[in-house]
């Protein structure tokens, strides 16, 4: 499961779609791009091997001192079992601005993949994806396509909204 969410973090790091929209972010229904990585272990993987699994991903992109993220993990735990038993995927990302030693004190109570990411990536990465704030939240379908973001607006939309997204990419 984490060497999934490794590539599929992966993918968001470079760029997830082939088409954009004008002002340069993916939009629902763009598809990733198939790249090979070697994850923490030194192994090559594929996106492509990984999306085989079928499985739909979450991600939380947050940070160790941001409290309306900390607090929306507690609501999506609420949410969480039952999207897990039918595919779903949790993963959370951050950057350097979480210090290390808080992070790993943080991520162990909170179950999901967990990455952190460097100042230059998680800059990249908000500009590739017009990522405006924090909290905020990709849904990705089995086949890495873009089910559902909210870059544009940030902050929690609720567990009400991130459940029936993911309900409905689920029947995709």
């Amino acid at each position: 499961m984490k060497k999934f969410f490794a590539l599929m973090c992966a993918v968001v790091l470079m760029g997830i779609g082939t088409t954009y929209a004008m002002d340069g972010t993916p939009e629902v229904g763009d598809k990733y791009v198939d790249v090979e990585l070697k994850d923490a272990n030194g192994n090559t993987i594929a996106v492509s091997d990984l999306l085989a699994e079928g499985k739909w991903v979450l991600i939380d992109f947050w940070a160790t001192w941001c409290g309306p993220c900390r607090q929306a993990m507690k609501l999506i735990d609420e949410i969480k079992p039952e999207l897990q038993k039918k595919g779903v995927v949790f993963g959370y990302l951050t950057g350097e601005t979480s210090p290390l030693e808080k992070w790993e004190g943080m991520i162990a109570t909170i179950e999901g993949d967990h990455y952190r990411i460097t100042n230059k990536q998680w800059g990249a990465l908000c500009s590739s994806l017009g990522l405006r704030g924090i909290p905020s939240y990709m849904i990705l379908n089995k086949d890495g396509s873009t089910a559902y973001d909210n870059f544009k607006t940030g902050g929690y939309p609720g567990s009400e909204v991130l459940q029936n997204q993911a309900e409905v990419a689920l029947t995709k």
